[in-house]
């Protein structure tokens, strides 16, 4: 093998060649592909801390949504006791209302009803007395009226 003039210069010039790609191309494709890998490594690390924040976020809103169905559940539940409550205030009012009306309309009938039979006692014995004339052809005293009797019929038993 023998080392001639041409073998030194193809090494130096290979030599050259590998400086000025290195120059003109490499290192500028490895700060390209460094910067990439940073910008890369940058959007990851944000998106990471996005996803982070995204799950905090997502448990707060949980709570606040659970917290506000809770009082919200709370608040219709008091709602319809308090409903509830007015509406058993107005009926027993109301049905106290009809008692004392009822009541009244009970002592009105049966004041009426003592008026009636009063007056009906009243007539009886000239009711009486019309049924005598009418049978026996002339006008005379009943006798053996007795008020008693016309009392137990009317009242069941006396006044």
């Amino acid at each position: 093998m023998d080392f001639n003039g041409t073998f030194l210069a193809t090494i130096i010039t290979f030599i050259l060649f590998v400086l000025v790609m290195n120059k003109i191309l490499y290192t500028p494709i490895l700060g390209i592909m460094e910067k990439r890998k940073n910008f890369i490594d940058s959007n990851y690390k944000d998106a990471h801390e996005n996803d982070e924040k995204c799950e905090v976020l997502s448990e707060e809103r949980e709570a606040e949504l659970n917290t506000a169905k809770n009082d919200a559940r709370i608040k219709y539940l008091s709602t319809v006791d308090e409903f509830k409550q007015e509406r058993q205030v107005k009926i027993e009012s109301a049905q106290d209302a009809e008692r004392a009306e009822l009541e009244r309309s009970n002592e009105e009938l049966a004041h009426l009803s003592d008026e009636v039979k009063d007056g009906l006692k009243g007539s009886m014995a000239n009711l009486a007395s019309d049924i005598v004339e009418k049978v026996i052809g002339y006008r005379s005293e009943v006798q053996g009226f007795d008020s008693n009797i016309v009392d137990s019929v009317l009242w069941g038993g006396g006044k």
